[in-house]
């Protein structure tokens, strides 16, 4: 193949994916649409639900959004340092893939972990995408990859760090809640033991 073959298969790639995400986002947006009430200023007998083929939609109960993001993520980097120049395969380009595999392994053993572990684990993960952030900013301007790569790097780092976070708050309040139900029967407890004595 020669440089511009490679640049043009690239370059499809790269809208491929592009064009993968904002249908996710549509879908996503879709979803939300249709699970808002309908308005009270309609007549309900008249009006009918959108018509929407199902297939097509994120399956609820596989995989969070989080894993599929950063799995992409790892694929697209793994597809556009292939090319990258021999000399910094084993530098930059090296650190950039083992990076995005750690984050895909702290997301999945996050998630089979609870409490306290799984935070830990949460972090590690979001510590992982700030460092690829900065690997890749480091690989553009060594030329290992070019901005526009970049550019989309980034763009999925920050979709998936703003699911991180979501998923990070979303422990945390259970977490919360459940501390807070475990005090409750504890002093239930202790009120019938006193109450028993």
């Amino acid at each position: 193949m020669t440089l511009t073959e490679d640049k043009t298969l690239i370059d499809m790639i790269e809208t491929k994916i592009e064009e993968e995400i904002i249908a996710s986002i549509n879908a996503e947006i879709e979803i939300i649409e249709s699970e808002r009430p309908a308005d009270d200023t309609k007549n309900n007998e008249t009006s009918r639900k959108g018509f929407r083929i199902t297939e097509f939609d994120t399956p609820r109960d596989r995989e969070m959004a989080v894993f599929t993001h950063a799995k992409k993520l790892s694929e697209y980097i793994f597809v556009i340092t292939e090319k990258s120049p021999v000399k910094l395969r084993w530098n930059i380009t090296s650190r950039l893939l083992n990076t995005s595999v750690d984050i895909i392994e702290s997301l999945y053993r996050a998630n089979f972990e609870r409490g306290i572990e799984r935070v830990e684990w949460q972090k590690k993960a979001m510590v992982s995408l700030n460092i690829l952030d900065f690997y890749a900013e480091t690989a553009k301007t060594k030329q290992a990859i070019t901005f526009r790569q970049m550019e989309i790097i980034a763009r999925q780092i920050s979709e998936v760090k703003k699911m991180l976070s979501g998923w990070v708050r979303s422990t945390k309040r259970k977490d919360a809640k459940q501390a807070e139900c475990e005090a409750m029967n504890a002093a239930k407890s202790k009120k019938i033991e006193q109450v028993n004595i």
